[in-house]
């Protein structure tokens, strides 16, 4: 079966406040300095007095610096989906020597390399098990599944299946145009 999502949470998604500014307030301000540090920065020809236009321009910077870790801070704050937050991945199958079988929590940004790593477990161990039995791999394919989160609607993988098809070593070929029938089977498993 894989790797898939579960304990998936809801929460819902507000507008960015803090201290009575919204994050689209803060937003129009710091439009608005950049633009007024614009018109500075282009008035700087024209002007004699070069130190005090220097000090404005220097205190526009420090305004805008400090709106622009406030807007930040507020993204953060209340901006984080709750659901791909607490989003957590556990194993569905039945190998009890592969990662995640307890639920666990993985990053966002880490959860593509953590669900390809644990599917090629399935992969080698799959191959391994193969090579006890006496059987040949067939083919073996691993999916990564994805999916949209209701909440933010940003994508995410949502799990991973590794299919692997065996068949017995000394089990004859399956060619077009043998006149018996084959009387071996194909072994197939989903982990």
């Amino acid at each position: 079966m894989g790797i898939s999502p579960i304990g998936t949470g809801t929460a819902s998604l507000g507008g960015f406040t803090s201290g009575g500014d919204t994050g689209t307030n803060i937003e129009r301000k710091l439009t608005d300095l950049k633009k007024q540090r614009e018109e500075y920065e282009l008035a700087r020809n024209k002007i004699t007095d070069k130190k005090a236009l220097e000090n404005k321009i220097a205190a526009l910077d420090r305004r805008i610096d400090n709106l622009e870790g406030r807007l930040e801070k507020l993204k953060e704050e209340k901006g984080e989906c709750q659901t791909c937050k607490n989003r957590k991945y556990q194993d569905g199958s039945d190998d009890p020597g592969v990662s995640f079988k307890s639920a666990t929590k993985i990053a966002p940004e880490a959860v593509a390399s953590a669900v390809r790593g644990h599917e090629m477990e399935h992969v080698y161990r799959n191959q391994a098990k193969a090579a006890r039995e006496g059987r040949e791999v067939v083919s073996q394919s691993v999916v990564l599944k994805s999916g949209i989160c209701p909440e933010c609607g940003k994508p995410y993988i949502a799990g991973g299946e590794t299919r692997t098809v065996t068949k017995a070593k000394n089990e004859p070929d399956f060619s077009v145009g043998k006149e018996t029938e084959p009387t071996g089977s194909l072994f197939d498993t989903v982990a």
